[in-house]
């Protein structure tokens, strides 16, 4: 009598959950959550942090076009975030409007923003079909927006926007839900260092623009399917 024997190693990956195939396709995604901006500190003249500003909590925004290459994915960023401000403390006299010219510490009213668009390196690591890890970074340009206010007071002490090189560093985790969706989660490190801004009093303010964001994100892939399934495995016959 003959015996059967099963080939165990295809057996085995017959047996596995069949993973998604991403890599060579194209994907689109949008992302959102709470961003911290660091202390805008402001050079003036020969005095460095003679003005510092601060602000509440924000909100980051963004959406992205990208391809996945298999280890490395290429994408294009737009994105956008804002934040209240709180509070100013300057060394130099800044403007309140009607008041006169002040030096000190100050509750501000206003908002501080950047609108960015970016390219992105992303390197990943993991498998398609579970959690995957990545990290990476990217250049772009950005356009800073500023205005605040003091309180008590009648008008601002600087209303004007800066545009210029940006940078940011990015780290995150993303999980398929289908074959064509993904969910992920990220930290996003950006940086605008040199935002040149005029005061309303003609003074010039040279600051940087830096924020922390945690962001949930949903990606589409576009011809995102299931891997084709292993070949059955083999049967090896052996004479009795």
């Amino acid at each position: 009598m003959r015996k059967l024997v099963v080939g165990l190693a295809l057996a085995s990956t017959a047996l596995t959950t069949p993973a998604f195939a991403r890599d060579g396709q194209w994907y689109v995604g949008v992302e959102g959550g709470a961003m911290i901006v660091e202390d805008i500190e402001f050079d003036v003249g020969a005095l460095n942090n003679a003005t510092i500003v601060d602000s509440d909590t924000g909100y980051d925004v963004g959406a992205v076009v990208g391809y996945d290459f298999g280890p490395f994915r290429l994408e294009a960023e737009v994105s956008y975030r804002e934040a209240d401000l709180t509070d100013v403390q300057t060394q130099v006299g800044i403007s309140r409007g009607a008041a006169p010219t002040a030096i000190g510490r100050f509750a501000s009213v206003g908002s501080a923003n950047a609108l960015a668009f970016m390219v992105n390196g992303l390197i990943d690591f993991g498998p398609d079909d579970g959690l995957q890890g990545f990290v990476g970074g990217g250049v772009g340009v950005a356009r800073t927006d500023f205005n605040g206010s003091t309180q008590p007071g009648t008008g601002p002490y600087i209303d004007d926007s800066d545009t210029g090189f940006a940078w940011q560093v990015l780290a995150g985790i993303r999980a398929p839900i289908s074959d064509s969706w993904d969910v992920g989660l990220k930290y996003r490190f950006f940086n605008s260092d040199s935002v040149d801004l005029l005061s309303v009093n003609g003074r010039e303010f040279d600051g940087r623009f830096r924020s922390h964001s945690i962001l949930g994100s949903i990606i589409y892939n576009f011809g995102g399917e299931e891997a084709a399934p292993p070949p059955p495995p083999c049967l090896l016959y052996t004479s009795p």
